[in-house]
């Protein structure tokens, strides 16, 4: 990791852009580095894209039964979270309770929670999360990349 501008007066000094620079690459790097290991262990060394990801997710949601999916990672379907928590369901169904879920949800509020509740599930499977609540209602494509690259990193 390369890191070009930064020293760490900025840091004492709270430069924000910087930081957050910094964190993203520190991101960056883990994200890279489970989606390495899943090449390896799921793809045989084959270079993973975001297509790659977006079929595998797809094709774990349809073969759980469910016929939600998405077309990338910008899809807007994702804002309220019930596709992340069908590939959670599909992942390891005893850690999705129905009962927490709002299908289809009210409003933003409930969204949120949806959100919140993929998170949760996600840190239960053991997945290392970096995004917030508001990525997923928000579809921040780079935050929903990693969500779904760190599930498909602890799916057996």
């Amino acid at each position: 990791m390369s890191l070009v501008g930064i020293q760490g007066s900025d840091v004492v000094d709270g430069n924000k852009k910087l930081i957050l620079g910094y964190v993203w690459q520190l991101m960056r790097f883990h994200t890279l580095k489970f989606v390495a290991e899943v090449q390896a262990k799921k793809f045989g060394g084959k270079p993973i894209t975001d297509q790659v990801l977006i079929d595998w997710a797809n094709e774990q949601v349809r073969a759980a039964g469910k016929d939600r999916k998405i077309s990338s990672f910008k899809d807007p379907s994702i804002g309220d979270g019930l596709f992340l928590l069908d590939l959670l369901t599909a992942t390891e169904p005893r850690v999705v309770s129905a009962e927490y879920i709002f299908d289809p949800p009210a409003d933003d509020k409930q969204k949120l929670d949806n959100a919140r509740y993929a998170i949760s599930v996600a840190r239960k499977l053991g997945a290392t999360i970096f995004l917030l609540p508001e990525d997923i209602t928000e579809v921040k494509p780079k935050m929903i990349l990693t969500f779904i690259a760190s599930i498909m990193s602890v799916t057996k």
